[in-house]
């Protein structure tokens, strides 16, 4: 198992996935990118979406928020690829095996 990782974290498709996100807050922990070095974007969102998030983070804290929220989202897709090139490299995970994942984990279901 630990020799098909290596394999994985070798590959190409997986080193330039990484590539993109080294040195980005979500190449560190959500809470790390504090001190890091920040570059001052500008995103459109819907007016309500960003009242909702003032409403719950309060002053300042806009940005953090936001911030961790992508960070999580790039995570969950870097994650969807590297299920992608594992599915390309070894099939589809055996109906036996998510059977005997959803019967250890129901409520992940």
């Amino acid at each position: 198992m630990l020799s098909f990782l290596h394999d994985v974290k070798a590959s190409p498709a997986f080193q330039d996935s990484v590539k993109h996100v080294e040195g980005s807050p979500a190449g560190q922990s959500a809470h790390s990118g504090r001190g890091a070095r920040a570059r001052k974007v500008s995103v459109s969102m819907p007016e309500g979406l960003t009242s909702a998030v003032q409403r719950r983070v309060g002053r300042g804290e806009f940005s953090q928020y936001v911030t961790a929220a992508v960070t999580r989202q790039l995570e969950l897709d870097l994650l969807a690829e590297l299920s992608a090139l594992l599915e390309a490299d070894h099939g589809p995970i055996p109906e036996e095996f998510l059977a005997e994942a959803e019967a250890a984990w129901p409520d992940a279901v």
